[in-house]
């Protein structure tokens, strides 16, 4: 899973205000307590100020609880006040005309400002609702947007959604035959199906409508589900847990859930979609690649055996009428041709290694002098005419790497150059480290690599025509020596210069040499 892309952390929604019997208790609970010091106050303030104690009882109530509740407890403290306060004392009787209008003014006050209270209640949990949902939202979007496995999506919505919803929250997917169901993802706790759950999933998947606790279908279940769907593709159900209830999540709750499942159904649809545009480049790559393997082959592999069947058979054929020069030739030639087809060959079998991952590096400390000596010697036998100017340095440079695989990737880079450079014109070969690099730059005087192919010669069988590895490169050294140099933890890359021509630079990290004991 990816790191969270807000640092917003969602918050639940907030409780809907209290209606039942726990809502009466409190009524009834402030309704005591404003009595207890309504009686202590009776012998400092008069009849008319008592009723404000009340009247801070009722809306004390009413911002926590629904209107109903609000009203009880406006007539319980209007019965309270007339029997206990208003004289004559403990009757319903009053005597007096401007008592009777004190009483009256004080529930119609309480009964009005319950009202506002509880319409101002409404408001800020409505505002507060709906900051949740937005800012629960903006975190799911943004979390959904970093991941693109299907798992992790599953997991960062049921994690925000339990977060926000205060339930157990689940993704249920189909598992092979029609009716079986698994949880694919929940939080806080994973739930335990059972037949209605199983019924609810089926109803809600196959109607593509909620299903479970408080609906028509499968009614029985433990949890409210909702369909995630796309037009005609199904990614399952998001159902919402509580085994103590069989009623419907209340309207927040719901508004929120349907949000998520929309937002994760895109989400889910967006990876699929990239899935399949991965599948299709990849099905194109390797189509590309296979013909550009046969072609190679055909060419790469065909060519020096054509060579060697023809010098052989002339051998064969007029062995005896051949002078011993012209023998010697033939069997030169037999010999190169080998020695080309096996560096070809070779190329192939690393190329298959890299490609799967197989290459196995043996390390060991050598000097990077050694092996760019090693791999100009085998360029030299290779290309006698061909001139090279080499700068090592002096004082050894310590590497630790697979020497062979280093040597095969310095020598891919010096037989690219001397495929377009004139014997004449030399090959430049300069070696430099400082405390953290090393950095070996190869530098031909061919007609160079046009910018915007500079990245595209190390794409396995890509060759520019008129560029550096010209009409008889297979395209596969220059890639073959990024991979094995990237084994390394390095990198290739290719540079313009100043006076044409091409700068191939190999660099490569040079860790600490271990110590000696004296």
């Amino acid at each position: 899973m990816s790191a969270h892309a807000s640092d917003a952390v969602t918050e639940p929604l907030p409780s809907r205000r209290r209606s039942g019997l726990g809502a009466y208790a409190y009524a009834t609970l402030a309704t005591a307590l404003a009595f207890v010091l309504a009686f202590v106050a009776d012998r400092y303030l008069s009849v008319a100020n008592l009723a404000l104690i009340f009247l801070t009882a009722v809306l004390a109530v009413a911002v926590r609880t629904r209107m109903r509740v609000a009203v009880y407890t406006a007539v319980l403290c209007f019965l309270g006040y007339n029997f206990f306060f208003t004289p004559p004392r403990y009757t319903f009787t009053i005597d007096s005309a401007d008592d009777v209008l004190t009483v009256g003014l004080f529930l119609v006050v309480a009964l009005v400002c319950s009202r506002l209270a509880t319409q101002l209640a409404d408001k800020v949990a409505s505002l507060r609702a709906a900051q949740v949902r937005a800012s629960a939202l903006l975190e799911l979007g943004q979390r959904l947007t970093a991941d693109r496995d299907e798992a992790a999506l599953h997991a960062v919505t049921v994690e925000i959604a339990a977060r926000a919803l205060q339930t157990t929250t689940a993704v249920l997917v189909r598992e092979g035959e029609p009716s079986a169901w698994r949880v694919a993802a929940s939080a806080p706790h994973t739930p335990t199906l059972n037949p209605y759950d199983l019924a609810a999933a089926d109803f809600c998947d196959r109607l593509a409508a909620p299903a479970g606790r408080g609906t028509q279908r499968a009614g029985r279940a433990h949890a409210w589900m909702i369909p995630l769907h796309a037009d005609a593709r199904r990614h399952g159900v998001l159902a919402l847990f509580d085994a103590e209830s069989r009623d419907l999540p209340d309207s927040d709750q719901r508004h929120l859930a349907e949000a998520f499942a929309r937002t994760i159904t895109q989400a889910l649809e967006r990876t699929r979609l990239a899935e399949a545009l991965e599948k299709a480049r990849v099905e194109g790559e390797t189509e590309r690649l296979r013909n550009a393997l046969l072609s190679s082959v055909s060419h790469d592999l065909r060519s020096p055996l054509v060579s060697m069947i023809g010098a052989a058979g002339t051998l064969s054929s007029y062995e005896t009428q051949l002078p011993p020069e012209e023998r010697r030739q033939l069997l030169d030639a037999i010999v190169e041709e080998g020695e080309r087809l096996d560096r070809y060959i070779q190329n192939l079998l690393d190329m298959t290694r890299l490609g799967h991952g197989e290459l196995t590096l043996r390390r060991d400390w050598i000097d990077a002098a050694e092996i760019a000596a090693a791999a100009i010697e085998r360029l030299r036998r290779l290309h006698p005419q061909q001139r090279i100017d080499a700068q090592l340095p002096r004082e050894p440079v310590l590497l630790y790497v697979h020497p062979a695989l280093v040597e095969q990737a310095l020598f891919n880079i010096l037989e690219n150059a001397a495929h377009v450079s004139p014997p004449e014109a030399p090959i430049h070969v300069h070696v430099a480290a400082d405390e953290d690099e090393l950095r070996i730059d190869v530098t031909d005087h061919g007609p160079g690599i046009p910018e915007a192919e500079r990245e595209r010669i190390f794409d396995t069988f890509y060759s520019v025509a008129r560029g550096d590895r010209g009409p008889r490169g297979t395209g596969l050294g220059l890639s073959i020596c990024r991979g094995l140099i990237g084994a390394h933890g390095g990198r290739v890359e290719a540079l313009p210069t100043a006076h044409g021509g091409c700068l191939l630079r190999m660099t490569l990290p040079r860790p600490e040499p271990p110590e000696v004991d004296a």
